[in-house]
């Protein structure tokens, strides 16, 4: 039997992850069976487990395929020395929703399976830690130009990140509940009023 070849891998979990967010996205977190997105993928069951043993894991690549990999380019930016701005950074996060057509709905879907599915939970938990830290690397030169000290630099880092954070997650929960909004939009009226 042939080796299978880790990109042949990577777009099959690919294909799983669509049909995962189509199921998802129609029948809701709560209510979407790998039994469902066996039958939207038009794979096996087998197939289905050899990539994904269940939810949490699936919302793992999902968040990691989507979501992280734009985080990552950020860091990348920031730990080369690179200046970006928290506006930057806010504008970058949540460019993510229009290029992979990622609903915000289903991320707060997301959230609401995470406070009763421990698995889950764990999973959001370790992507908000990484998703902190990504953002505090890819900030930390910025800081540097408005502090005089590396400790100054990097808590003026850390806080920055916590609250864009916080931004994102508005963003998403205004955007599922209200409808979609334009994130250039968010972000500049977001600066507007903290600038006053």
């Amino acid at each position: 039997m042939p080796k299978v070849s880790e990109r042949y891998r990577e777009a099959r979990r690919d294909e799983i992850a669509q049909a995962a967010l189509r199921c998802l996205e129609r029948n809701g977190v709560r209510d979407t069976s790998i039994a469902d997105i066996v039958a939207e993928s038009g794979l096996s069951t087998g197939a289905i487990y050899s990539h994904f043993r269940n939810k949490a894991e699936l919302a793992r690549y999902i968040v990691g395929r989507f979501l992280i990999v734009r985080i990552d380019v950020l860091e990348e930016r920031g730990a080369a020395g690179e200046v970006v701005t928290p506006r930057q950074a806010l504008r970058g996060m949540l460019g993510i929703f229009d290029e992979a057509e990622l609903s915000p709905a289903l991320v707060v879907q997301f959230w609401g399976e995470a406070m009763v599915d421990a698995d889950l939970k764990a999973e959001m938990t370790r992507t908000a830690g990484r998703l902190f830290a990504a953002l505090t690397t890819a900030l930390l030169p910025w800081a540097r130009t408005r502090t005089s000290s590396e400790e100054d630099a990097a808590d003026l880092a850390r806080h920055a990140a916590r609250s864009l954070a916080a931004l994102a997650q508005g963003y998403i929960a205004n955007a599922a509940v209200f409808g979609a909004l334009d994130p250039a939009e968010y972000v500049e009226a977001a600066a507007s009023v903290l600038a006053s």
